[in-house]
């Protein structure tokens, strides 16, 4: 008995040393392993903030925001003979491109109908006083302006309605829009004065410019309800209505111009 007893303890005394050892392990290796998958996490969350290819994405897309400010910036902006104000109601007129308009000059016109605007009929245009927006107010809906076109003599608009009207085949089958009326209305489209510039331009050198988009004929009976003819509340938008002309020939047909500002 004397033996066993010194014997029971010393296996007693290493049982708890060892269960201590464990529990000290077991804690050590619970605190290393939180912190070890803790640490890389903070890490990783600041690399992706700081170096990550995402953030250069993020770093990349800060200039991308300013591009609609420079996007939204006119071209008359970069025209040092510019003056920065409203376009008053009389001024100059010009367009480039295909089908040149150079040396006219612009005023108001009534609007009455029929639509006729007053000369001289070879330099002058007339933006319509009373149908959509006036030059000041460009940006607030359709500015609608008007010019003869005459297949005896040349008029201030025979250069866009020659070339329109020679752009398009008027033995082809028409495109039909739905009228304002419910009814089809027959249209010729062009895109051969697409891009060209138009600019309206006071005595105090302020200055609006726009950039054609389209241009078709349609039935002069048709026009009036003519569904994009009529929208006068698109913004930013010029009309642009003369007679369409074909050599010598006055055809029954309005040639319609459109531009939007840049």
């Amino acid at each position: 008995m004397s033996f066993t007893r010194p014997f029971t303890n010393r296996r007693r005394v290493l049982a708890a040393v060892v269960a201590l050892l464990v529990v000290i392990a077991l804690v050590i290796w619970a605190v290393l392993g939180f912190s070890g998958e803790d640490a890389p996490s903070a890490s990783n969350t600041t690399n992706s903030s700081e170096g990550s290819p995402s953030s250069d994405t993020s770093g990349s897309a800060k200039p991308s925001e300013k591009k609609p400010k420079k996007d939204s910036k006119r071209e008359d902006e970069d025209d040092p003979s510019v003056v920065p104000g409203p376009v008053e109601g009389t001024g100059s007129f010009t367009m480039n491109g295909p089908a040149p308009v150079q040396g006219a000059t612009y005023a108001s016109m009534p609007y009455a109908l029929p639509l006729n605007p007053a000369g001289p009929q070879n330099t002058m245009v007339r933006w319509v006083d009373g149908w959509g927006v006036s030059p000041k107010d460009a940006e607030k809906g359709t500015m609608y302006v008007l010019g003869h076109a005459w297949g005896a003599a040349p008029l201030v608009f025979n250069p866009l309605s020659e070339a329109v009207t020679a752009d398009v085949n008027l033995n082809a089958p028409p495109k039909n829009v739905n009228g304002t009326d419910g009814k089809p209305v027959k249209r010729y489209t062009s895109d051969v004065l697409n891009g060209a510039r138009i600019k309206m331009r006071d005595g105090a050198n302020h200055q609006k410019t726009w950039k054609v988009t389209r241009s078709w004929l349609v039935d002069k009976n048709e026009a009036i309800v003519d569904p994009d003819i009529m929208d006068d509340k698109r913004p930013g938008r010029i009309v642009l209505i003369a007679c369409s002309v074909s050599g010598n020939n006055d055809l029954g047909y309005n040639v319609i111009v459109e531009g939007e500002l840049v």
